[in-house]
C-alpha cells in the first residue's frame, strides 16, 4: 500500500510547476491572440503591411498588400520581387482569390499569359461570390480581347451582386452599342439571365441608337430570356418617342397575351374586360392621388368588367386617360356605352380624338358627361386625314379652362367602346 501510495504521487507534479505550466500556456494563448489582433488591424491601415507582417510573419492579407505595392513599384520592370510574396500570401491562404488576381496581372505583365490565364480562372473559381474578383478576372479577358469570357464573369458579379449595376450595364451598353462586340451577347443569352430584363429596360432607355435596342431584342428572342412587362413597356415606349410606331405596333402585337388577340382592332380593349397595362396600344392611365382609373365588375355591363373612373375632387386639367391609334385615312364612328354617377363638374367629361405629333389637329369631340344617368349610348363621328395624322389618341378629358372648370367629383363608367370606319357610298 506505501509503495502504491509513493508511486501515485511521483505520478504527480508538484502543484507549483503545473501551475506554472497553466500560466505559460494561457500566456502563450493570449501573446498569440495578441499577436493576431494587432496584425489584423495593421493590415487593414494602408501602408502598415509591414508592420502587421512582424506580429505575424504570413498574415495573408498583409502578404497580398506588400505584393501589390511591389507591383506597383516594378510597374516597368519584371516583378520577381511582387510574384515571390504573392506566392507566399497564397501558402499563407489557398483560397485567396484576390491574391490569385493579383498574381495574374503581373504575370499578364511580366508576359507569361498562360500562366496569368491560369491564375484568373483560379481567381474566379476560389471567391464566386466576389464582384470585385469577377470583375478584374472579366478586365483581364477584356484585355485579351475575349469579351464573351468576360460577360461570363460580369453575369456572375450581377447575379451575385444587385449594385454591381451601377458599374457595368454602363459597361455592357457601351459593348452592345460597338458592331465588333455586339455578337458576344449571343453565347451569354443562351441561359436564363436573371438580370437582363433590368438591362433590357436601360438600354431601350439610354441607348444612343434605336438599331441597338433592336440587336439585343433579335438575340433575346433566341434564348430562354422573356421579355418583362417593365422592360417591353420601356422598349416599345423609346420606338414611339423615335417616331417608329409601326415598329412600336408589332412588338406590343407580338407580346400580347395569346386571350387578348381577340380584343384587337382599331381599338384595343375597348370592353374593358382586361386590366389597362399602361403599354404600347393599350389603354394608358397615369396614375393620380385624387383619380382612381380601374376595369370592375358592376350591373348592366357587356362582359364581365367595366371601365370605371373616380374623381375625389381632382383640380387640374385632366387628360391622363387615353390609347395611340393608328387609323388610316378615312371616316370614322366611335361608339360606347356610358354611365355617370353623381358626377359633378361644371363643364363634364368628354372622349376627345386628335392627331399626334407636330400638327396635333383635333379631329372631333364626344358629347359632355355629367351628373347621374343609366346606362346608354354615345358616338361620335369624325375624319382621319391623309397628311400629318398617322398617329392619333383618344382621351377622356375634363372640359373647361378655368380653374373652377377642373373641380371634379363623383364617378362614371364606360363599356363596349369601338372605332368603326365608315363604308363608302
Amino acid at each position: 500500500m506505501h509503495k502504491m501510495h509513493d508511486m501515485t504521487q511521483k505520478q504527480h507534479l508538484p502543484a507549483w510547476l503545473a501551475g506554472g505550466l497553466m500560466f505559460i500556456v494561457v500566456g502563450l494563448l493570449a501573446w498569440q491572440v495578441l499577436a493576431v489582433n494587432v496584425a489584423e488591424y495593421f493590415a487593414q491601415q494602408p501602408g502598415n503591411e509591414a508592420v502587421a507582417l512582424q506580429w505575424q510573419p504570413r498574415h495573408p492579407h498583409a502578404l497580398l498588400l506588400q505584393g501589390m505595392d511591389s507591383a506597383q513599384a516594378v510597374a516597368d520592370t519584371p516583378p520577381s520581387v511582387a510574384l515571390a510574396q504573392l506566392r507566399e500570401a497564397l501558402r499563407a491562404n489557398p483560397a485567396s482569390g484576390r491574391s490569385y488576381v493579383i498574381l495574374g496581372q503581373l504575370l499578364e505583365k511580366s508576359g507569361d499569359l498562360p500562366a496569368a490565364q491560369h491564375a484568373m480562372d483560379a481567381a474566379a473559381v476560389m471567391t464566386p461570390r466576389r464582384t470585385d474578383v469577377q470583375m478584374d478576372v472579366a478586365a483581364f479577358w477584356l484585355r485579351q480581347g475575349d469579351v464573351a469570357r468576360a460577360l461570363q464573369h460580369w453575369d456572375i458579379a450581377l447575379a451575385f451582386n444587385a449594385d454591381a449595376r451601377n458599374i457595368l450595364f454602363p459597361a455592357l451598353l457601351h459593348l452592345a452599342e460597338n458592331p465588333a462586340t455586339l455578337p458576344a451577347f449571343a453565347p451569354l443569352l443562351k441561359k436564363q439571365l436573371t438580370w437582363w430584363p433590368a438591362f433590357f429596360s436601360f438600354a431601350a432607355s439610354k441607348a444612343q441608337q434605336v438599331a441597338t435596342v433592336h440587336a439585343l431584342f433579335a438575340l433575346q428572342q433566341k434564348g430562354p430570356n422573356t421579355m418583362s412587362e417593365s422592360a417591353l413597356r420601356t422598349f416599345v415606349g423609346r420606338l414611339q418617342r423615335e417616331g417608329l410606331w409601326t415598329d412600336a405596333y408589332f412588338v406590343w402585337l407580338n407580346n400580347l397575351p395569346g386571350e387578348q388577340i381577340n380584343s384587337v382592332g382599331n381599338l384595343f380593349n375597348g370592353g374593358f374586360e382586361y386590366p389597362l397595362s399602361n403599354l404600347g396600344f393599350d389603354w394608358i392611365a397615369h396614375p393620380l392621388s385624387h383619380v382612381l382609373v380601374e376595369t370592375a365588375a358592376t350591373f348592366g355591363s357587356t362582359g364581365s368588367r367595366a371601365l370605371h373612373v373616380v374623381f375625389r375632387g381632382a383640380k387640374l386639367k385632366y387628360n391622363h386617360l387615353y390609347q395611340h391609334l393608328l387609323l388610316t385615312p378615312g371616316k370614322y364612328t366611335l361608339r360606347g356605352r356610358v354611365r355617370p354617377e353623381s358626377l359633378e363638374t361644371s363643364q363634364g367629361l368628354q372622349w376627345v380624338i386628335a392627331c399626334q405629333g407636330r400638327q396635333a389637329t383635333l379631329l372631333g369631340n364626344s358629347e359632355r358627361f355629367l351628373g347621374s344617368d343609366q346606362w346608354r349610348y354615345f358616338s361620335l363621328s369624325f375624319e382621319v386625314p391623309a397628311t400629318d395624322c398617322d398617329v392619333q389618341s383618344l382621351r377622356l378629358e375634363l372640359a373647361g379652362r378655368a380653374a373652377l372648370d377642373l373641380e371634379a367629383r363623383g364617378s362614371i363608367w364606360f363599356d363596349d367602346m369601338t372605332i368603326e370606319q365608315q363604308k363608302l357610298d
